[in-house]
């Protein structure tokens, strides 16, 4: 007779573990999508999802579902998170700038203050044939807030009217005396993929103190458009994240004071980053403009007086990113990425007209960045053109 198999009582404890781990997340996605039975009946396709993570990163990189082993389920569950649904991770109300870039099982990284250092580094790019290339477009969740041709993923419970503000939005005209453009950045050292003769001596991991080879070159080639259309550009090359990461945005604010009291002619302030995006596994992605050939996308990033700081510009600034945005998607379709709202000021309260703008992230080439930053610049440049014809 074959002996009746008993369960050791530390299995026992698993399995009862699990079982409310399970059920707990039931109950929570119940919650969220406010329809428990398919809450519930989509639970056990999520729970058997070997690589649920890396599947969720896949479907906010725009995946096929077919053959992609994503559930609708899956989607909605990634479109509903706010870590990776368009901008991670979110910051904690505070009187300071929020975290720096931390190292999580499924991260996609922002500009989000990153004011600490970082508690982990960055998996390192030899070649961009390590590198996968993702067009980030809007996704289904209701954090996306789309009208006409742009879209914003809204990390605040402010309620946003796309067309009222674009209704709004201030004008960028470029007459007048003295310059007219500022471009800076809060963290300088941030560098792309090593590709041909864009190779250099890392500070960190994707940073270097180069200024040939990391956000400096960005911003210098930014200029030269603005400049070759005869609008007058200041561009602070400060390294403000080093050689001490803690407090970049601190030390920035100071430089952005001090050339706003100087050059009160500035109408449009800029601080130019890059974007980082890898999974657990150590893949790291690049954005890509699918309608421009070897150029990566660019996403603005506007602060708000959601988390409590006083930021009374902050609609007008979001209403000009707005118009710019709408006029990239015109010209280039899928050069930039939906525009991302946060609760933080980003330096952004001192005055109206300025913006954070993300080219590309780490995973893509300097040439790459390049492309993208002269497009964007160049459709900055022919709004000031045409804001300068509606007032004459």
């Amino acid at each position: 007779m074959r002996k009746k198999r008993t369960t050791r009582p530390w299995v026992r404890g698993l399995r009862a573990g699990a079982a409310v781990l399970v059920g707990s997340l039931a109950l929570w996605l119940a919650w969220l999508v406010g329809d428990p039975a398919a809450a519930l009946d989509n639970l056990r396709e999520l729970a058997g999802s070997a690589q649920v993570s890396l599947a969720l990163l896949s479907a906010e990189l725009g995946l096929e579902e077919h053959g992609s082993g994503l559930s609708r389920w899956d989607r909605l569950v990634l479109a509903q998170s706010s870590l990776l649904g368009g901008a991670a991770p979110s910051a904690a109300p505070s009187s300071s700038p929020p975290p720096p870039e931390e190292s999580r099982d499924l991260l996609e990284l922002d500009p989000s203050g990153e004011d600490e250092e970082p508690s982990a580094s960055l998996p390192s790019v030899d070649a961009p044939e390590d590198v996968i290339p993702r067009t980030m477009v809007a996704g289904t969740s209701a954090k996306y807030v789309t009208s006409g041709n742009v879209s914003v993923y809204n990390h605040t419970d402010y309620t946003l009217d796309i067309p009222a503000l674009l209704e709004n939005a201030p004008q960028l005209s470029p007459d007048g005396d003295g310059p007219k453009v500022l471009i800076y950045h809060s963290h300088a050292t941030e560098s792309y993929s090593m590709q041909g003769t864009d190779v250099y001596e890392p500070s960190g991991d994707h940073r270097t103190l180069d200024t040939d080879k990391n956000m400096v070159r960005v911003g210098e080639e930014m200029k030269a458009v603005f400049e070759a259309a005869g609008i007058g550009v200041v561009h602070d090359t400060t390294l403000y994240d080093y050689p001490s990461y803690n407090d970049a945005y601190n030390r920035s604010v100071q430089g952005v004071a001090e050339n706003l009291k100087k050059y009160p002619s500035i109408v449009l302030a800029l601080d130019v980053h890059r974007d980082a995006l890898v999974a657990n596994d150590g893949t790291i992605y690049k954005v890509v403009a699918g309608t421009v050939d070897d150029c990566a996308q660019v996403m603005m990033v506007l602060g708000s007086d959601a988390n409590g700081q006083v930021h009374p510009n902050w609609k007008v600034n979001l209403a000009l990113a707005l118009s710019i945005q709408s006029a990239l998607a015109d010209k280039w379709a899928t050069l930039a990425r939906p525009l991302v709202l946060r609760p933080t000021r980003f330096n952004q309260h001192l005055s109206t007209g300025t913006i954070l703008v993300e080219v590309g992230t780490h995973g893509n080439t300097l040439q790459e960045a390049i492309t993208a930053a002269r497009l964007y610049a160049r459709t900055v440049v022919e709004l000031m053109e045409q804001d300068k014809g509606n007032a004459g």
